[in-house]
Protein backbone atom coordinates (compact mmCIF):
# COMPACT_ATOMS: atom_id res chain seq x y z
CA UNK A 1 0.00 0.00 0.00
CA UNK A 2 1.47 3.60 -0.77
CA UNK A 3 0.23 5.73 1.63
CA UNK A 4 1.33 3.74 4.39
CA UNK A 5 4.35 4.59 6.22
CA UNK A 6 7.38 2.30 7.12
CA UNK A 7 8.56 2.34 10.83
CA UNK A 8 11.74 3.66 9.86
CA UNK A 9 9.87 7.02 8.30
CA UNK A 10 7.56 6.90 11.52
CA UNK A 11 10.54 7.21 13.82
CA UNK A 12 12.08 9.98 11.69
CA UNK A 13 8.92 11.94 11.86
CA UNK A 14 8.30 11.10 15.95
CA UNK A 15 12.42 12.37 16.47
CA UNK A 16 11.71 15.90 14.05
CA UNK A 17 8.49 16.50 16.34
CA UNK A 18 10.49 16.46 19.56
CA UNK A 19 13.21 18.59 17.80
CA UNK A 20 10.91 21.22 16.23
CA UNK A 21 13.17 19.95 12.78
CA UNK A 22 10.63 19.30 10.70
CA UNK A 23 11.20 20.28 7.26
CA UNK A 24 7.99 21.81 5.22
CA UNK A 25 9.27 21.50 2.12
CA UNK A 26 7.33 19.36 -0.03
CA UNK A 27 9.39 15.88 -0.80
CA UNK A 28 11.03 15.67 -4.10
CA UNK A 29 9.31 13.16 -6.97
CA UNK A 30 11.16 10.26 -7.49
CA UNK A 31 11.14 9.07 -11.31
CA UNK A 32 9.77 5.80 -9.75
CA UNK A 33 6.53 6.61 -7.91
CA UNK A 34 5.17 7.56 -11.58
CA UNK A 35 1.33 6.78 -12.13
CA UNK A 36 0.78 3.68 -14.15
CA UNK A 37 -2.02 2.56 -15.94
CA UNK A 38 -3.84 -0.37 -14.45
CA UNK A 39 -4.34 -3.37 -16.97
CA UNK A 40 -7.71 -4.70 -16.13
CA UNK A 41 -6.67 -8.05 -17.78
CA UNK A 42 -4.46 -8.69 -15.27
CA UNK A 43 -6.89 -9.01 -12.56
CA UNK A 44 -7.27 -11.79 -10.58
CA UNK A 45 -9.97 -13.91 -12.03
CA UNK A 46 -10.71 -16.48 -9.01
CA UNK A 47 -11.35 -15.14 -5.61
CA UNK A 48 -10.59 -16.92 -2.59
CA UNK A 49 -13.53 -19.00 -2.37
CA UNK A 50 -13.49 -20.01 -5.70
CA UNK A 51 -9.70 -21.11 -4.47
CA UNK A 52 -10.44 -22.44 -1.37
CA UNK A 53 -13.80 -24.60 -2.96
CA UNK A 54 -11.12 -25.86 -5.53
CA UNK A 55 -8.76 -27.28 -2.99
CA UNK A 56 -11.71 -29.11 -1.02
CA UNK A 57 -12.69 -30.72 -4.40
CA UNK A 58 -9.32 -31.57 -6.04
CA UNK A 59 -8.08 -33.16 -2.41
CA UNK A 60 -10.98 -35.25 -2.54
CA UNK A 61 -10.44 -36.28 -5.83
CA UNK A 62 -6.27 -36.91 -5.12
CA UNK A 63 -7.61 -39.50 -2.38
CA UNK A 64 -9.91 -41.27 -4.62
CA UNK A 65 -7.28 -41.27 -7.37
CA UNK A 66 -4.57 -43.03 -4.76
CA UNK A 67 -6.81 -45.42 -4.20
CA UNK A 68 -7.65 -46.14 -7.47
CA UNK A 69 -4.18 -46.22 -8.59
CA UNK A 70 -3.20 -48.62 -5.67
CA UNK A 71 -5.73 -50.78 -6.84
CA UNK A 72 -5.24 -50.78 -10.63
CA UNK A 73 -1.13 -51.11 -9.86
CA UNK A 74 -0.74 -53.22 -6.70
CA UNK A 75 1.73 -51.08 -5.16
CA UNK A 76 1.70 -48.39 -2.86
CA UNK A 77 0.31 -44.95 -4.53
CA UNK A 78 -0.30 -41.65 -2.47
CA UNK A 79 -1.22 -38.48 -4.26
CA UNK A 80 -1.73 -35.18 -2.37
CA UNK A 81 -2.56 -31.59 -4.05
CA UNK A 82 0.09 -29.64 -3.70
CA UNK A 83 -1.15 -26.11 -4.92
CA UNK A 84 -3.81 -24.16 -6.58
CA UNK A 85 -3.00 -21.30 -8.79
CA UNK A 86 -4.29 -18.95 -10.84
CA UNK A 87 -1.73 -17.87 -13.72
CA UNK A 88 -2.48 -17.19 -17.65
CA UNK A 89 -2.88 -20.34 -19.94
CA UNK A 90 0.48 -19.52 -21.84
CA UNK A 91 2.84 -19.26 -18.49
CA UNK A 92 1.11 -22.58 -18.24
CA UNK A 93 1.79 -24.44 -21.44
CA UNK A 94 5.32 -22.56 -21.36
CA UNK A 95 6.56 -24.92 -18.44
CA UNK A 96 5.46 -27.80 -20.00
CA UNK A 97 8.21 -30.62 -20.10
CA UNK A 98 8.53 -32.71 -23.58
CA UNK A 99 7.56 -35.34 -23.79
CA UNK A 100 4.41 -34.97 -22.26
CA UNK A 101 0.65 -36.68 -21.87
CA UNK A 102 -2.22 -33.90 -22.59
CA UNK A 103 -6.02 -35.17 -22.23
CA UNK A 104 -8.35 -32.99 -23.88
CA UNK A 105 -11.44 -33.60 -21.32
CA UNK A 106 -15.40 -32.39 -21.32
CA UNK A 107 -16.92 -31.68 -18.47
CA UNK A 108 -20.63 -30.60 -18.66
CA UNK A 109 -21.83 -28.62 -17.49
CA UNK A 110 -18.77 -26.79 -17.76
CA UNK A 111 -18.17 -25.19 -21.09
CA UNK A 112 -15.75 -25.80 -23.52
CA UNK A 113 -12.68 -28.34 -22.81
CA UNK A 114 -10.14 -28.71 -19.63
CA UNK A 115 -6.85 -30.14 -19.79
CA UNK A 116 -5.27 -33.02 -18.43
CA UNK A 117 -1.30 -33.33 -18.16
CA UNK A 118 0.59 -36.05 -16.30
CA UNK A 119 4.38 -35.92 -16.12
CA UNK A 120 6.66 -38.37 -18.20
CA UNK A 121 8.18 -39.55 -15.52
CA UNK A 122 4.30 -40.51 -13.75
CA UNK A 123 3.34 -41.93 -17.40
CA UNK A 124 6.50 -44.04 -17.60
CA UNK A 125 5.70 -44.97 -14.05
CA UNK A 126 2.51 -46.33 -14.64
CA UNK A 127 3.11 -47.93 -17.84
CA UNK A 128 6.32 -49.43 -16.39
CA UNK A 129 4.12 -51.34 -13.41
CA UNK A 130 1.14 -51.90 -16.02
CA UNK A 131 3.43 -54.31 -18.16
CA UNK A 132 4.59 -55.88 -15.16
CA UNK A 133 8.08 -53.78 -14.38
CA UNK A 134 9.04 -51.73 -11.28
CA UNK A 135 8.75 -48.01 -11.50
CA UNK A 136 11.47 -46.42 -11.69
CA UNK A 137 12.70 -42.96 -10.06
CA UNK A 138 14.74 -41.93 -13.18
CA UNK A 139 13.59 -39.73 -15.86
CA UNK A 140 13.10 -40.84 -19.25
CA UNK A 141 13.52 -38.59 -22.19
CA UNK A 142 11.77 -40.63 -25.02
CA UNK A 143 9.18 -40.37 -26.72
CA UNK A 144 5.76 -42.58 -25.95
CA UNK A 145 5.00 -45.86 -28.30
CA UNK A 146 1.84 -46.52 -29.68
CA UNK A 147 1.16 -48.98 -26.98
CA UNK A 148 1.88 -46.78 -24.52
CA UNK A 149 -0.53 -44.20 -25.51
CA UNK A 150 -3.11 -47.00 -25.76
CA UNK A 151 -2.86 -47.71 -22.05
CA UNK A 152 -2.44 -44.79 -21.09
CA UNK A 153 -5.74 -43.48 -22.58
CA UNK A 154 -7.26 -46.59 -20.65
CA UNK A 155 -6.47 -45.58 -17.73
CA UNK A 156 -7.37 -42.08 -18.17
CA UNK A 157 -10.96 -43.56 -19.25
CA UNK A 158 -11.18 -45.47 -16.28
CA UNK A 159 -10.57 -42.45 -13.74
CA UNK A 160 -12.55 -39.69 -15.44
CA UNK A 161 -15.58 -41.14 -13.32
CA UNK A 162 -13.45 -40.15 -10.37
CA UNK A 163 -14.13 -36.54 -11.32
CA UNK A 164 -17.47 -36.61 -11.38
CA UNK A 165 -17.66 -38.27 -7.70
CA UNK A 166 -15.18 -35.25 -6.16
CA UNK A 167 -17.33 -32.91 -7.52
CA UNK A 168 -20.72 -34.13 -6.31
CA UNK A 169 -21.11 -31.63 -3.08
CA UNK A 170 -20.41 -28.74 -5.70
CA UNK A 171 -22.55 -29.47 -8.86
CA UNK A 172 -23.03 -32.80 -10.87
CA UNK A 173 -20.58 -32.92 -13.69
CA UNK A 174 -20.06 -35.92 -16.04
CA UNK A 175 -16.60 -36.57 -18.06
CA UNK A 176 -15.68 -37.61 -21.50
CA UNK A 177 -12.07 -37.71 -22.84
CA UNK A 178 -12.01 -36.14 -26.36
CA UNK A 179 -8.39 -36.85 -27.59
CA UNK A 180 -4.65 -37.18 -26.18
CA UNK A 181 -1.69 -35.12 -27.66
CA UNK A 182 1.85 -35.18 -27.21
CA UNK A 183 2.65 -31.23 -28.01
CA UNK A 184 0.86 -28.47 -26.50
CA UNK A 185 0.31 -26.58 -29.70
CA UNK A 186 -2.52 -29.47 -30.83
CA UNK A 187 -4.57 -28.91 -27.36
CA UNK A 188 -4.65 -25.29 -27.20
CA UNK A 189 -8.19 -25.30 -25.19
CA UNK A 190 -8.04 -21.50 -24.55
CA UNK A 191 -6.20 -18.24 -25.70
CA UNK A 192 -3.04 -17.70 -24.52
CA UNK A 193 -3.84 -14.86 -22.42
CA UNK A 194 -6.86 -16.42 -20.75
CA UNK A 195 -6.86 -16.73 -16.80
CA UNK A 196 -7.10 -20.70 -15.55
CA UNK A 197 -6.98 -22.25 -12.69
CA UNK A 198 -3.76 -24.79 -12.00
CA UNK A 199 -4.02 -27.73 -9.49
CA UNK A 200 -1.06 -29.35 -9.07
CA UNK A 201 -1.38 -32.88 -7.47
CA UNK A 202 1.99 -34.94 -6.13
CA UNK A 203 1.70 -38.74 -6.95
CA UNK A 204 4.06 -41.57 -5.45
CA UNK A 205 4.12 -45.01 -6.89
CA UNK A 206 6.75 -47.08 -4.81
CA UNK A 207 9.56 -44.82 -5.32
CA UNK A 208 8.82 -42.79 -8.39
CA UNK A 209 7.29 -39.37 -7.74
CA UNK A 210 5.69 -37.27 -10.46
CA UNK A 211 2.83 -34.58 -11.13
CA UNK A 212 -0.70 -34.44 -12.26
CA UNK A 213 -2.18 -31.37 -13.21
CA UNK A 214 -5.60 -29.99 -14.26
CA UNK A 215 -5.83 -26.93 -16.27
CA UNK A 216 -9.57 -25.39 -15.52
CA UNK A 217 -9.97 -22.02 -17.48
CA UNK A 218 -11.86 -19.48 -16.05
CA UNK A 219 -14.38 -19.54 -18.60
CA UNK A 220 -15.46 -23.13 -17.99
CA UNK A 221 -16.57 -22.40 -14.61
CA UNK A 222 -18.50 -19.51 -15.74
CA UNK A 223 -21.47 -21.76 -15.68
CA UNK A 224 -20.68 -23.28 -12.20
CA UNK A 225 -19.73 -19.80 -10.70
CA UNK A 226 -22.48 -19.56 -8.14
CA UNK A 227 -21.44 -22.86 -6.85
CA UNK A 228 -17.70 -22.55 -5.91
CA UNK A 229 -17.94 -21.62 -2.41
CA UNK A 230 -17.85 -23.09 0.76
CA UNK A 231 -20.71 -21.45 2.18
CA UNK A 232 -23.02 -23.19 -0.53
CA UNK A 233 -20.80 -26.37 -0.10
CA UNK A 234 -21.60 -26.82 3.77
CA UNK A 235 -25.46 -25.72 3.25
CA UNK A 236 -26.13 -27.76 0.33
CA UNK A 237 -24.76 -30.75 3.01
CA UNK A 238 -26.58 -29.74 5.39
CA UNK A 239 -29.81 -29.73 3.95
CA UNK A 240 -29.09 -33.36 2.67
CA UNK A 241 -31.04 -36.11 4.60
CA UNK A 242 -29.27 -38.28 6.66
CA UNK A 243 -29.93 -41.19 4.96
CA UNK A 244 -29.67 -39.49 1.27
CA UNK A 245 -28.94 -43.30 -0.15
CA UNK A 246 -31.86 -44.94 1.43
CA UNK A 247 -34.35 -45.79 -1.04
CA UNK A 248 -32.01 -45.50 -3.96
CA UNK A 249 -30.00 -48.91 -2.16
CA UNK A 250 -33.06 -50.44 -1.30
CA UNK A 251 -34.46 -50.27 -4.98
CA UNK A 252 -30.88 -51.48 -6.32
CA UNK A 253 -31.52 -54.57 -3.19
CA UNK A 254 -34.80 -55.47 -4.96
CA UNK A 255 -33.36 -55.74 -8.10
CA UNK A 256 -30.43 -58.19 -7.44
CA UNK A 257 -31.07 -61.37 -9.06
CA UNK A 258 -31.17 -64.69 -7.49
CA UNK A 259 -30.75 -68.42 -7.91
CA UNK A 260 -34.06 -69.88 -6.81
CA UNK A 261 -33.97 -73.90 -6.88
CA UNK A 262 -36.87 -76.46 -6.13
CA UNK A 263 -35.35 -79.33 -4.28
CA UNK A 264 -36.40 -82.80 -3.80
CA UNK A 265 -36.14 -84.65 -0.73
CA UNK A 266 -32.37 -86.20 -0.84
CA UNK A 267 -31.44 -89.89 -1.68
CA UNK A 268 -29.02 -92.10 -1.28
CA UNK A 269 -27.39 -94.42 -3.42
CA UNK A 270 -23.72 -96.06 -4.00
CA UNK A 271 -21.00 -94.64 -6.22
CA UNK A 272 -21.00 -97.86 -8.29
CA UNK A 273 -24.99 -96.84 -8.97
CA UNK A 274 -23.42 -93.25 -10.02
CA UNK A 275 -20.50 -94.67 -12.29
CA UNK A 276 -23.41 -97.09 -14.06
CA UNK A 277 -25.93 -94.71 -15.04
CA UNK A 278 -27.01 -94.56 -18.32
CA UNK A 279 -29.94 -92.36 -20.05
CA UNK A 280 -33.44 -93.25 -19.38
CA UNK A 281 -32.26 -94.52 -16.15
CA UNK A 282 -34.77 -94.12 -12.83
CA UNK A 283 -33.38 -92.79 -9.66
CA UNK A 284 -35.99 -93.53 -7.07
CA UNK A 285 -36.28 -90.72 -4.66
CA UNK A 286 -37.45 -90.25 -1.21
CA UNK A 287 -40.55 -88.28 -1.89
CA UNK A 288 -44.58 -88.15 -2.15
CA UNK A 289 -45.61 -86.46 -5.29
CA UNK A 290 -48.06 -84.58 -2.76
CA UNK A 291 -45.67 -83.57 -0.78
CA UNK A 292 -44.45 -79.89 -1.34
CA UNK A 293 -40.98 -79.22 -2.22
CA UNK A 294 -38.38 -77.29 -0.68
CA UNK A 295 -37.74 -73.97 -2.63
CA UNK A 296 -34.03 -72.44 -2.11
CA UNK A 297 -32.63 -69.10 -1.93
CA UNK A 298 -29.26 -69.21 -3.18
CA UNK A 299 -28.51 -72.56 -0.56
CA UNK A 300 -31.15 -71.74 2.13
CA UNK A 301 -34.73 -73.19 2.09
CA UNK A 302 -36.75 -70.32 2.10
CA UNK A 303 -40.24 -71.72 0.67
CA UNK A 304 -42.51 -74.65 0.31
CA UNK A 305 -43.92 -75.09 -2.88
CA UNK A 306 -45.96 -77.45 -5.16
CA UNK A 307 -45.00 -78.17 -8.36
CA UNK A 308 -46.96 -77.89 -11.42
CA UNK A 309 -46.74 -76.40 -15.06
CA UNK A 310 -47.73 -72.81 -16.60
CA UNK A 311 -46.98 -71.98 -20.02
CA UNK A 312 -45.64 -74.92 -20.77
CA UNK A 313 -43.18 -74.83 -18.73
CA UNK A 314 -42.65 -76.21 -14.95
CA UNK A 315 -43.03 -74.18 -12.15
CA UNK A 316 -43.36 -74.14 -8.71
CA UNK A 317 -46.32 -72.35 -6.31
CA UNK A 318 -45.31 -71.41 -3.22
CA UNK A 319 -47.35 -72.39 -0.56
CA UNK A 320 -45.81 -72.01 2.43
CA UNK A 321 -42.77 -69.96 3.79
CA UNK A 322 -40.14 -71.17 6.16
CA UNK A 323 -39.79 -68.71 8.53
CA UNK A 324 -37.18 -70.36 10.84
CA UNK A 325 -33.61 -71.24 9.16
CA UNK A 326 -32.07 -74.70 10.38
CA UNK A 327 -29.43 -74.91 11.83
CA UNK A 328 -26.87 -76.77 9.47
CA UNK A 329 -28.50 -74.79 6.60
CA UNK A 330 -27.03 -71.30 7.86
Amino acid sequence: MAGVLSQAEIDALLNAIESDGIDSQPLEKDGSSQIREYDFRTANRFNKEHIRTLRIVYDNFARLFSTYLSGTLRAMCTAEVMSVEETKYAEFVNALPSPLILAVVRMPPMTGSVLLEISPDLSYAIISRLLGGKPDSESVSRGFTEIELVLMERIMRQFLPLFGESWEKVVGITTYLDRLENSPQFAQIVAMNETVAIISISVKIDDATGTFNICLPHLALEPINQQLTTKFLYQSNDNRELFPMHDDIKKRIERTPLDVSACFNETQTSVRDILNLQVGDVIPLNHSTSQPLTLRVGHLPKFKAEIGMKDRRYAAKVVEIIQKEDANDE
